[in-house]
């Protein structure tokens, strides 16, 4: 037999093959799979979707490229996956607030996240930390709380943005300790870490992953950070629970998304695909290395996450007076 006869029967072959795929498998042979980031390059989002992305490109046995659809916190992104075909070849990788917290913060969104876009699985997350400048000669969280209820100056919490689980977590505390807390919304956490290295805000509420170097240096201090346990990230640093503020539990969580309408066994093969590549040991470490928690999971549990966030925050936000529209 020639070459030519055994490749033209091995091609015969593989036609067979694909013709007993699922309808939803051959849509997607050879078909490249988009990463949509709703943030710009650079960032620890981007990092970590770039590692994900080699990764699948193998799991998934397909090309695998890196698209960004940034502005208004995730709204555009969600726009553009809204309007593409429900074929899963774009997935979107985005902060989850876009879906959590968006339908509480905007009186009118681009798309609707309950009818339009499906969870796909939770990606990396990272607590939120209370941090001050380490020349404050606040040695703890308590010390802090003690000095927001002696002193108006102390009363004012830095946050990388209007609204989020900084925010969320900073109104709550000021109800649980009977202060008025002012937010002093940044755009941006590096114009925030400017100003509390400078001494011009006492203190911030933002993601730990912004103030470990600052903090192993000796520059700032974080305090506590918000997760029900010690952080992987700073095994260091008590959690607000263990201080005993059970109710000061929160991350800021990335995920991904899909169009409504795709098949599910495929939302599942994803789901399966970035766990798995989340749970290799070396893009573990990596996402740490760069401040992020690995996550993943399935499309339900996923979903059951992201409503109770919007469930829970919900309410404090109102109270707080809280919308970006």
């Amino acid at each position: 037999m020639t070459m030519n006869k055994r490749r033209f029967i091995a091609a015969l072959g593989a036609s067979a093959a694909a013709l007993a795929l699922p309808g939803w498998a051959q849509a997607q042979s050879g078909k490249t799979l988009k990463l949509i980031l709703s943030v710009p390059p650079g960032a620890a989002l981007d990092a970590s979707a770039r590692l994900l992305a080699e990764k699948l490109k193998v799991s998934l046995d397909r090309p695998v490229i890196i698209d960004y659809k940034v502005g208004g916190v995730g709204l555009s992104a969600g726009e553009f996956v809204k309007n593409n075909e429900p074929d899963g070849t774009n997935l979107l990788y985005t902060p989850t607030g876009f879906f959590s917290f968006n339908p509480f913060l905007y009186s009118k969104l681009p798309y609707d996240p309950d009818k339009e876009l499906v969870p796909v699985c939770e990606g990396v997350t990272i607590p939120t930390a209370t941090t001050v400048l380490a020349a404050s000669g606040l040695a703890n969280f308590k010390d802090w709380v003690e000095a927001i209820k002696r002193e108006p100056k102390m009363r004012f919490v830095g946050a990388p943005s209007a609204s989020g689980v900084g925010v969320f977590l900073t109104h709550l505390m000021g109800k649980t300790f009977g202060v008025d807390l002012q937010v002093v919304a940044y755009k941006g956490g590096r114009p925030l870490l400017t100003d509390l290295l400078g001494g011009q805000i006492p203190a911030s509420s933002s993601v730990i992953a912004d103030y470990l170097e600052l903090h192993r240096a000796g520059r700032l201090r974080i305090l506590a950070q918000s997760l029900p346990g010690r952080s992987v990230l700073a095994p260091d640093i008590p959690s607000y629970t263990e201080l005993g503020y059970p109710d000061f539990v929160g991350k800021t969580s990335f995920g991904f998304f899909v169009r409504a309408g795709t098949p599910q066994p495929l939302i599942e093969q994803y789901a399966r695909a970035i766990t798995e590549a989340l749970r290799i040991p070396e893009i573990g470490k990596r996402l740490n290395e760069i401040g992020l928690e690995v996550a993943g999971g399935t499309p339900e549990e996923f979903q059951k996450t992201l409503l109770a966030d919007r469930n829970r925050w919900a309410p404090i936000a109102k109270q707080a007076g809280i919308r970006l529209d």
